[in-house]
Protein backbone atom coordinates (compact mmCIF):
# COMPACT_ATOMS: atom_id res chain seq x y z
CA UNK A 1 0.00 0.00 0.00
CA UNK A 2 1.49 3.43 -0.96
CA UNK A 3 2.08 5.50 1.40
CA UNK A 4 0.56 9.07 2.01
CA UNK A 5 2.43 12.03 1.25
CA UNK A 6 2.84 14.99 3.90
CA UNK A 7 1.85 17.27 0.82
CA UNK A 8 -1.21 15.47 0.25
CA UNK A 9 -2.33 14.96 3.94
CA UNK A 10 -1.79 18.47 4.63
CA UNK A 11 -3.78 19.35 1.33
CA UNK A 12 -6.73 17.00 2.36
CA UNK A 13 -6.90 18.27 5.40
CA UNK A 14 -7.01 21.97 4.83
CA UNK A 15 -8.88 21.69 1.38
CA UNK A 16 -11.11 19.27 2.61
CA UNK A 17 -11.51 20.01 6.23
CA UNK A 18 -12.59 23.77 4.73
CA UNK A 19 -14.80 21.98 2.27
CA UNK A 20 -17.05 20.05 4.42
CA UNK A 21 -16.88 22.26 7.77
CA UNK A 22 -18.71 24.74 4.43
CA UNK A 23 -21.12 22.32 3.54
CA UNK A 24 -22.29 21.41 6.79
CA UNK A 25 -22.51 24.86 7.88
CA UNK A 26 -24.46 25.89 4.70
CA UNK A 27 -26.69 22.63 4.68
CA UNK A 28 -27.36 21.66 8.70
CA UNK A 29 -25.91 25.41 10.33
CA UNK A 30 -23.73 22.95 12.07
CA UNK A 31 -25.40 20.56 13.70
CA UNK A 32 -23.53 18.22 15.58
CA UNK A 33 -23.98 14.94 13.58
CA UNK A 34 -23.03 17.00 10.03
CA UNK A 35 -19.76 16.90 11.01
CA UNK A 36 -20.13 13.38 9.72
CA UNK A 37 -19.08 15.33 6.41
CA UNK A 38 -15.54 15.12 7.78
CA UNK A 39 -15.14 11.67 6.58
CA UNK A 40 -15.17 13.03 2.66
CA UNK A 41 -11.80 14.75 4.10
CA UNK A 42 -9.73 11.16 2.62
CA UNK A 43 -11.04 11.68 -1.24
CA UNK A 44 -9.74 15.29 -1.37
CA UNK A 45 -6.25 13.51 -0.34
CA UNK A 46 -6.69 10.48 -3.02
CA UNK A 47 -7.81 13.27 -5.81
CA UNK A 48 -4.70 15.33 -4.39
CA UNK A 49 -2.55 12.51 -5.14
CA UNK A 50 -4.30 11.47 -8.62
CA UNK A 51 -3.46 14.85 -9.36
CA UNK A 52 0.41 14.79 -8.83
CA UNK A 53 0.91 11.25 -9.81
CA UNK A 54 -0.40 12.67 -13.45
CA UNK A 55 1.84 15.57 -13.70
CA UNK A 56 4.82 13.38 -12.56
CA UNK A 57 3.95 11.58 -15.19
CA UNK A 58 4.32 14.33 -17.81
CA UNK A 59 6.92 15.82 -16.29
CA UNK A 60 8.77 12.38 -16.11
CA UNK A 61 8.31 11.86 -19.82
CA UNK A 62 9.35 15.63 -20.94
CA UNK A 63 12.47 15.05 -19.11
CA UNK A 64 12.90 12.03 -20.05
CA UNK A 65 12.58 12.78 -23.66
CA UNK A 66 15.77 15.75 -22.77
CA UNK A 67 17.92 12.90 -21.34
CA UNK A 68 17.36 11.01 -24.77
CA UNK A 69 18.36 14.13 -26.87
CA UNK A 70 21.60 14.54 -24.78
CA UNK A 71 22.06 10.64 -24.86
CA UNK A 72 21.89 10.83 -28.60
CA UNK A 73 24.51 13.83 -28.86
CA UNK A 74 26.56 11.58 -26.80
CA UNK A 75 26.36 8.69 -29.75
CA UNK A 76 26.35 11.04 -32.73
CA UNK A 77 30.16 12.10 -30.94
CA UNK A 78 31.04 9.06 -31.00
CA UNK A 79 31.27 7.89 -27.55
CA UNK A 80 30.38 4.73 -25.87
CA UNK A 81 26.75 4.15 -24.43
CA UNK A 82 28.43 4.52 -21.54
CA UNK A 83 30.01 7.29 -21.67
CA UNK A 84 26.86 8.94 -23.59
CA UNK A 85 25.01 8.09 -20.35
CA UNK A 86 27.68 9.98 -17.88
CA UNK A 87 27.40 12.82 -20.62
CA UNK A 88 23.69 13.24 -20.56
CA UNK A 89 23.64 13.18 -16.58
CA UNK A 90 26.15 16.29 -16.46
CA UNK A 91 23.47 17.73 -19.32
CA UNK A 92 20.60 17.07 -16.97
CA UNK A 93 22.11 18.47 -13.82
CA UNK A 94 22.93 21.62 -15.74
CA UNK A 95 19.41 21.78 -17.23
CA UNK A 96 16.96 20.51 -14.09
CA UNK A 97 19.34 20.25 -11.13
CA UNK A 98 21.08 17.54 -9.30
CA UNK A 99 17.81 17.49 -7.03
CA UNK A 100 15.49 16.54 -10.00
CA UNK A 101 14.66 13.04 -10.09
CA UNK A 102 15.38 12.64 -13.92
CA UNK A 103 19.00 14.29 -12.93
CA UNK A 104 19.68 11.56 -9.99
CA UNK A 105 18.23 8.94 -11.79
CA UNK A 106 20.93 9.22 -14.39
CA UNK A 107 23.44 10.07 -11.83
CA UNK A 108 22.82 6.73 -10.35
CA UNK A 109 23.17 4.73 -13.73
CA UNK A 110 26.34 6.74 -14.60
CA UNK A 111 27.50 5.62 -10.89
CA UNK A 112 26.54 1.73 -11.40
CA UNK A 113 28.17 1.37 -14.52
CA UNK A 114 31.46 3.05 -13.03
CA UNK A 115 31.72 0.04 -10.49
CA UNK A 116 30.84 -2.33 -13.67
CA UNK A 117 27.38 -2.91 -13.44
CA UNK A 118 26.21 -3.12 -17.36
CA UNK A 119 24.06 -0.15 -19.01
CA UNK A 120 21.47 -2.70 -19.67
CA UNK A 121 21.07 -3.57 -16.12
CA UNK A 122 21.19 -0.23 -14.45
CA UNK A 123 18.56 1.05 -17.00
CA UNK A 124 16.27 -1.93 -16.50
CA UNK A 125 16.63 -0.73 -12.53
CA UNK A 126 16.64 2.96 -13.25
CA UNK A 127 12.96 2.61 -15.24
CA UNK A 128 11.96 0.54 -12.93
CA UNK A 129 12.34 2.61 -10.26
CA UNK A 130 10.50 5.34 -11.97
CA UNK A 131 7.47 3.25 -12.73
CA UNK A 132 6.64 4.99 -16.24
CA UNK A 133 5.44 2.26 -18.59
CA UNK A 134 7.21 4.23 -21.81
CA UNK A 135 10.65 3.88 -19.62
CA UNK A 136 10.22 1.00 -19.13
CA UNK A 137 9.60 -0.14 -22.97
CA UNK A 138 12.56 1.51 -23.39
CA UNK A 139 14.60 -0.10 -21.07
CA UNK A 140 13.61 -3.37 -22.44
CA UNK A 141 13.52 -2.55 -25.88
CA UNK A 142 17.64 -1.10 -25.31
CA UNK A 143 18.51 -4.11 -23.92
CA UNK A 144 17.98 -6.28 -26.44
CA UNK A 145 19.20 -3.80 -29.03
CA UNK A 146 22.73 -3.65 -26.89
CA UNK A 147 22.12 -7.95 -27.18
CA UNK A 148 21.71 -8.28 -31.00
CA UNK A 149 23.61 -5.00 -32.61
CA UNK A 150 20.75 -3.44 -33.71
CA UNK A 151 20.31 0.75 -34.66
CA UNK A 152 19.92 2.35 -31.22
CA UNK A 153 20.48 5.45 -32.90
CA UNK A 154 17.55 5.45 -34.93
CA UNK A 155 15.45 4.20 -31.97
CA UNK A 156 16.03 6.75 -29.84
CA UNK A 157 15.25 9.28 -32.46
CA UNK A 158 11.61 7.49 -32.74
CA UNK A 159 11.64 7.41 -29.18
CA UNK A 160 11.99 10.84 -28.91
CA UNK A 161 9.46 11.43 -31.80
CA UNK A 162 7.15 9.39 -30.10
CA UNK A 163 7.82 11.18 -26.84
CA UNK A 164 7.11 14.80 -28.44
CA UNK A 165 3.74 13.91 -29.94
CA UNK A 166 2.81 12.51 -26.91
CA UNK A 167 3.71 15.24 -24.67
CA UNK A 168 2.08 17.87 -27.36
CA UNK A 169 -1.30 15.54 -27.07
CA UNK A 170 -1.31 15.51 -23.35
CA UNK A 171 -0.80 19.34 -22.96
CA UNK A 172 -3.63 20.21 -25.77
CA UNK A 173 -6.16 17.66 -24.10
CA UNK A 174 -4.97 18.75 -20.48
CA UNK A 175 -6.22 22.37 -21.82
CA UNK A 176 -9.64 21.24 -22.73
CA UNK A 177 -10.14 19.16 -19.33
CA UNK A 178 -9.24 22.37 -17.46
CA UNK A 179 -11.87 24.51 -19.31
CA UNK A 180 -14.53 21.71 -18.90
CA UNK A 181 -14.12 20.95 -15.14
CA UNK A 182 -13.66 24.36 -15.05
CA UNK A 183 -17.39 25.24 -16.08
CA UNK A 184 -18.77 21.82 -14.45
CA UNK A 185 -16.98 23.22 -10.97
CA UNK A 186 -18.35 26.21 -11.59
CA UNK A 187 -22.30 24.67 -12.36
CA UNK A 188 -21.85 22.35 -8.95
CA UNK A 189 -20.92 26.02 -6.51
CA UNK A 190 -24.32 27.49 -7.90
CA UNK A 191 -26.08 25.63 -4.46
CA UNK A 192 -23.63 26.80 -2.73
CA UNK A 193 -23.69 30.16 -3.59
CA UNK A 194 -27.49 30.19 -3.01
CA UNK A 195 -27.42 28.60 0.51
CA UNK A 196 -24.54 31.38 1.25
CA UNK A 197 -26.54 34.43 0.18
CA UNK A 198 -29.71 33.47 2.24
CA UNK A 199 -27.64 32.41 5.21
CA UNK A 200 -25.60 35.59 4.74
CA UNK A 201 -28.17 38.23 3.04
CA UNK A 202 -31.79 36.50 3.86
CA UNK A 203 -31.74 34.29 7.12
CA UNK A 204 -35.25 34.70 7.72
CA UNK A 205 -36.06 32.71 4.96
CA UNK A 206 -33.66 30.14 5.57
CA UNK A 207 -34.23 29.88 9.32
CA UNK A 208 -36.82 27.25 8.61
CA UNK A 209 -34.27 24.59 7.10
CA UNK A 210 -32.34 24.48 10.16
CA UNK A 211 -32.33 22.93 13.20
CA UNK A 212 -36.14 21.28 12.56
CA UNK A 213 -36.69 17.20 11.22
CA UNK A 214 -38.48 18.60 8.45
CA UNK A 215 -35.59 21.26 7.26
CA UNK A 216 -32.88 18.68 8.22
CA UNK A 217 -34.51 16.20 5.46
CA UNK A 218 -35.37 18.55 3.53
CA UNK A 219 -31.13 19.86 3.15
CA UNK A 220 -30.58 16.17 2.87
CA UNK A 221 -32.27 15.62 0.01
CA UNK A 222 -30.49 18.68 -1.76
CA UNK A 223 -27.57 17.77 -0.75
CA UNK A 224 -28.02 14.29 -2.19
CA UNK A 225 -29.31 15.84 -4.95
CA UNK A 226 -25.89 17.65 -5.76
CA UNK A 227 -23.71 14.68 -4.88
CA UNK A 228 -25.74 12.40 -7.86
CA UNK A 229 -25.21 15.30 -10.38
CA UNK A 230 -21.92 16.25 -9.45
CA UNK A 231 -20.86 12.20 -10.00
CA UNK A 232 -23.12 12.14 -13.05
CA UNK A 233 -21.42 14.94 -14.04
CA UNK A 234 -17.96 13.38 -13.84
CA UNK A 235 -19.53 10.56 -15.37
CA UNK A 236 -20.43 12.95 -18.70
CA UNK A 237 -16.91 14.50 -18.30
CA UNK A 238 -15.05 10.91 -18.36
CA UNK A 239 -16.89 9.54 -21.11
CA UNK A 240 -16.93 12.51 -23.41
CA UNK A 241 -13.00 13.05 -23.03
CA UNK A 242 -12.14 9.63 -22.54
CA UNK A 243 -10.32 10.83 -19.09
Amino acid sequence: MARTSLKALGFGLTAGGTFSLLTAWLFYDLEPLSLVLLAGVPLFIRSFEKAQKEKRMLALDIQFKDALLYFRNGLDAGYSPEHSIVDAARGLESLYGRKNEITKGFETMAGKISTGTSLEQAFTEFAENTGVQRIKEFADLFRILKRTGGNLNRVIRRTIANLTDSINLRRDLNVVIAAKKGEFNIMSAIPYGILLYLKLLAPEMSAPLYHNTFGISFMTGVLLCCILCYIFGRMVIKRTLHV
